[in-house]
């Protein structure tokens, strides 16, 4: 189990799943897990999934039926539970059939590629890249050292070139290393920093083996209005040189039919002649699609095989996201048709109710925070401390904004800066580990936040006075996942998110004296916990993604 604590093995003359503590020799059979294999833990240690042909199924660690997650994959090797909640294995399919191979060793990976003769499949996972054979077998380390998730590619010449993401000065251009275990990554490409090269992405080794197709991030003055725009490049093998070939445009792929195929910053899917000896465009593009459905890091839903065919998504409403209004009754109000963009987490009103503050990104830039005037007045863009900035909170007067800023190497902090943007901001708090969801008491005297749910101890909710406090006060810090702190407008009481349940639900409990009681809000799963003005109702999504409203009684103590 994640603490250590538990084991889960299949044994016994009914071969069922057992549980028992580390420290005991009697084990507990769980019902209903009668022929499974490979048992695996969730994230919080209190369910246990096992796998059986074709299904996938969860099981409480406390007993009751188990329930099936999906009975069309075809895999018994082995499975990973993620701390979002997902399963995550690399599955292979034929193009007509429906149910699925698992590949073994391939749990918690990102970013599948084939091998140029579709026998392997490499994928990336944290600072790795991996292969494994179709056919079976183990997975092999090819190396541990990189720093990249943004795309791979398995060129002809033997070697795999990967995408970089930035996490240190230079760490953003493309690395190739061998195909073999053990091997050592080189850099294949060099930033131009004369020209604003910020990123190097999603490669696409040409198959003649004279070159690689790839996205180049460009920023400041060489970017769209200062901010960030993207073109398509080709390099040289095996030297790196390279050049722009296709202007505003990601995500490039070349077909066999002497085409290169790519999308535009609007989500269109073009396609235009291009020569892979010389290469070089050799004709005017076409269109072939719209609405292509885009990813962070300029990804792209499209695939295109050896033999030609092409693949790809389509996104709701071509991709576009707009910030809305939403009535008791369920009516939709847009806030600016006109404002549109990726936004990610939650929407924050100022204290006056006059301005948002929301993280946004706009032609795949990088995420940041921007401050918006309601309901169709200007906006703004912070700057931020770091290369990617999310999450704000707006402090109790309404003049500035403290947010998560990950910055180009370090962890993620928390920083503070005037909303309307007129002087720079500053570092608000730096640990060692990543810290998010940074929320204000309504006085000022406390700042509140979370840890990373993926470090140790799995997320714990924090505070600390600024300019007092050498050192945060744990408020709701166990052995499971809390999340997403809300603290009341009279700052008298912390809602949050915990899966202490085995399922994510509603906690409140008092503040900042958090051990003096504790009142279970939700039943049915809850996350995103939200206070009313008044303080009489306390807002969340169910697990069904409703948004629901529960009254509350705060005076003189606090009641369901």
């Amino acid at each position: 189990s994640p603490d250590g604590k538990r084991l889960a093995y299949f044994g016994g003359p009914r071969s069922q799943l057992l549980i028992r503590s580390r420290d005991e020799l009697h084990a507990t059979a769980i019902p209903g897990t009668e022929g499974m294999v490979t048992p695996f833990f969730s994230p919080d240690g209190k369910q246990v999934g096992f796998l059986e042909d074709r299904k996938v199924r969860i099981a409480s660690i406390a007993g009751g039926p188990a329930i099936t997650v999906s009975d069309t994959l075809n895999g018994e090797a082995g499975a990973s539970w993620g701390p979002d909640g997902f399963i995550y294995q690399l599955l292979i399919r034929s193009r007509d059939e429906l149910h699925a191979t698992a590949i073994p060793g391939t749990e918690g990976m990102t970013t599948p590629f084939f091998s140029p003769d579709g026998k392997q499949v490499g994928f990336l996972e944290d600072r790795r890249v991996r292969i494994a054979s179709i056919a079976g077998g183990p997975a092999i380390t090819v190396s541990d050292t990189l720093n990249g998730e943004a795309g791979a590619s398995w060129g002809p010449d033997g070697f795999i070139y990967v995408g970089g993401i930035g996490e240190g000065i230079g760490d953003g251009a493309l690395l190739r290393v061998r195909a073999k275990a053990g091997s050592k990554p080189k850099w294949f490409t060099v930033l131009d920093a004369a020209k604003g090269e910020v990123l190097n992405t999603w490669p696409d080794a040409l198959p003649n083996g004279k070159g690689v197709l790839f996205t180049v991030w460009f920023s400041g003055k060489n970017g769209v209005k200062g901010g960030t725009s993207h073109a398509i490049a080709v390099a040289e093998v095996p030297s790196g040189k390279h050049r722009v070939i296709i202007e505003d445009a990601i995500y490039a792929r070349y077909a066999s039919s002497g085409h290169v195929v790519y999308v535009t910053a609007d989500k269109t899917l073009m396609v235009v002649p291009f020569d892979q000896n010389s290469m070089k465009v050799t004709g005017e593009p076409i269109t072939l699609a719209e609405g292509i459905q885009a990813g962070f890091f300029g990804s792209a839903d499209l695939a295109i095989s050896a033999t030609g065919t092409l693949v790809y998504s389509t996104g709701a409403g071509q991709g576009r996201q707009e910030l809305v209004w939403v009535t008791r009754d369920g009516k939709v109000d847009t806030v600016d048709p006109d404002w549109s963009g990726d936004f990610i987490g939650y929407p924050a009103l100022s204290p006056d109710g006059k301005r948002v503050a929301v993280t946004r990104s706009a032609n795949t830039e990088w995420v940041g925070i921007w401050i918006k005037w309601l309901d169709r007045g200007p906006s703004i863009k912070l700057a931020g401390d770091g290369r990617e900035n999310f999450g704000p909170a707006w402090s109790p007067d309404g003049r500035s904004v403290t947010f998560s800023s990950k910055p180009v190497n370090g962890s993620v902090h928390l920083w503070t800066q005037r909303a309307d943007g007129g002087a720079p901001g500053v570092v608000q708090l730096r640990l060692k580990e990543n810290v998010f969801n940074a929320r204000w008491s309504p006085d000022g005297k406390w700042l509140i936040f979370q840890t990373d749910v993926g470090a140790p101890g799995a997320g714990d909710i924090l505070a600390i006075r600024p300019g007092i406090d050498t050192a945060p006060t744990p408020l709701v810090a166990t052995a499971f996942t809390e999340t997403s702190p809300a603290l009341s407008f009279d700052g008298r009481w912390l809602a949050y998110c915990s899966n202490e349940s085995g399922k994510n639900e509603i906690y409140v409990v008092p503040f900042p004296n958090t051990r003096a009681g504790k009142w279970a809000i939700s039943t049915g799963g809850g996350t995103e916990p939200l206070w009313s003005h008044r303080g009489t109702e306390l807002f969340y999504r169910d697990a069904s993604g409703n948004l629901v409203a529960v009254e509350v009684n705060t005076n003189p103590t606090f009641s369901v």
